[in-house]
């Protein structure tokens, strides 16, 4: 029973009801489904145009009441467009009366204000004037001036004046403008007819309908390719499972989308490929690491329990104690063979390259290597060229060319051939280390820079005990490092050739030796 009282198999079918199952059926009475939750396609295209209608009417209503509030200020602070007009003509007429001698100025006023429409006057401070007037629809026969504007104009300032009853009707801009004509102040005063505040109104509300309406029509054929795309979520969705840990995620369609979208759904759908790859490298690292930990671990437990029993001689009991020595130390190398390799691939290393003679250091490898070969009577053939130079890291490259010949002393039998060769080529110093073993197979080749593949297992066993798996590995990740490339050649039963390509600089002003002899174990 719950705090509530109520059974808990009640509670769990009912929250099976409420649930939401995807396997449901949509018609049924229970189920959703996503048509069921989305309104009908009709809802839909009603709400748009409801909100596009509404947004017009919005628009068009504070359009009206910002031309007005704006028309009627610069009417009242004389910025209006018609009285700036009229100015700029005052201005043009005052000069031609200022080339003019005095006894055509009444001909050229009204020469202008016939041409313009305007009702034209020209005082002087004695109050004499010269009026004109363009007989113009609704014009005056002379320009109403007050005495105020009168003298205003006289001292030097413009007037500009716009005069009507109502905002919306019809009424009188007037404009004065200053001249000096013959070394006189004179006031040229200019009225006309002003139209109404909402004269050029509809013009602007069909631009602004017609602007709104291209923009709407590019909205929907941008628009309409991202909602076949999904949008936003998809690629949100998408990033939010790989942040979960979900790699199989994959994006439909990515090659039919067009522009920056389908390089950005290729790019996840490459990113999540990539990190499921690496995911499954790391499942199997671990797979690796547990087995070829617990092998040894096995040998030991077993061998130290055969130790605890009773009635063993010296002889047996100091073979057992080899066998887990041998695996202690099986161990201990599989351990510093893993923190080198990781440290290598996660560039931790730091490099420390100089320029050395890399005969020298696959001489001093081969003689270190000489109880091994000694011991199975296996034919070392050398062949290093003294002029070759590398430019590495001596300790690094020291441990490929020992992981290197050590395979294939391994994996070659008694009595058999190991050649060490090293030269200059096209793409740099060329090492070659080949040994007529056991070979590879084809299937196996490809893999054998792999960590922990090991080819034949069951032969590689037989062979002197069976190694980590990741020598090659660390091979191949040195000469990485130095920007050079490995190669692996292999017939089952004729041998095995790796080819190590490095850059190399010529050996300059060095006495040349005479080239090492091929030698044979005694």
């Amino acid at each position: 029973m719950d705090p509530t009282g109520h059974d808990g198999t009640v509670g769990a079918k009912r929250s099976a009801k409420t649930g939401f199952n995807p396997r449901a059926n949509p018609k049924a009475p229970g189920g959703r489904s996503g048509s069921a939750s989305r309104p009908p396609i009709w809802q839909q295209t009603l709400k748009i145009i409801a909100g596009i209608l509404l947004m017009n009417l919005l628009t068009y209503t504070c359009f009206a009441a910002s031309f007005t509030v704006i028309g009627f200020v610069k009417e009242r602070h004389g910025r209006a467009a018609v009285t700036e007009r009229l100015a700029q003509d005052g201005r043009l007429i005052g000069a031609t009366l200022a080339s003019r001698p005095p006894g055509e100025w009444p001909a050229t006023l009204q020469a202008a204000a016939r041409e313009r429409g305007y009702a034209v006057a020209l005082a002087d401070a004695s109050g004499n004037r010269i009026a004109a007037s363009g007989g113009g629809s609704g014009s005056s026969a002379e320009p109403v001036i007050s005495p105020a504007n009168l003298d205003l104009v006289l001292a030097g300032d413009a007037l500009a004046h716009v005069e009507r009853k109502y905002p919306f009707s019809k009424g009188a801009a007037l404009a004065g403008v200053p001249v000096s004509l013959g070394g006189k102040p004179y006031a040229l005063f200019l009225e006309q007819p002003a139209p109404s505040l909402y004269q050029d109104f509809w013009q602007q509300v069909m631009t602004v309908f017609f602007g709104f309406l291209l923009m709407f029509v590019l909205m929907l054929l941008i628009g309409r390719p991202w909602r076949e795309q999904g949008g936003f979520s998809v690629y949100i969705s998408a990033i939010r499972r790989m942040s979960k840990g979900d790699f199989t995620v994959s994006i439909d369609k990515a090659d039919r989308m067009r522009g920056h979208f389908g390089e950005l759904a290729t790019s996840i759908n490459d990113m999540a490929a990539e990190l499921n790859q690496m995911e499954q490298m790391r499942q199997a690292f671990i797979s690796n690491v547990s087995h070829e930990i617990q092998s040894p671990l096995t040998s030991i437990r077993g061998f130290a329990r055969a130790l605890q029993q009773e009635g063993l001689d010296d002889q047996q009991r100091q073979h057992y104690a080899g066998i887990i020595e041998a695996e202690s130390v099986r161990m201990s190398r599989l351990s510093d063979n893993l923190m080198k390799l990781t440290t290598l691939e996660a560039d931790q290393q730091q490099l420390h390259p100089k320029t050395y003679r890399l005969d020298q250091q696959l001489r001093s490898t081969i003689l270190a290597c000489e109880p091994v070969w000694s011991e199975k009577d296996i034919y070392m053939d050398v062949n290093l060229d003294e002029k070759v130079l590398v430019n590495g890291d001596e300790e690094l490259l020291s441990q490929v060319w020992m992981n290197l010949l050590t395979n294939s002393l391994k994996f070659t039998a008694e009595g058999g051939t190991v050649s060490v060769e090293a030269k200059r080529g096209a793409g740099g110093a060329v090492i070659c280390v080949s040994d007529n073993g056991i070979g590879i197979s084809e299937a196996d080749l490809p893999h054998i820079f792999e960590r922990f593949f090991k080819a034949d297992k069951s032969r590689s066993r037989r062979m002197n005990g069976s190694g980590s798996g990741l020598g090659l590995s660390i091979v191949k990740v040195i000469v990485d490092l130095h920007g050079g490339e490995v190669k692996a050649s292999s017939k089952p039963g004729a041998g095995t050739t790796i080819t190590v390509t490095l850059p190399d600089l010529p050996l300059a002003d060095q006495e040349t030796q005479p080239p090492a002899q091929p030698t044979r174990s005694t």
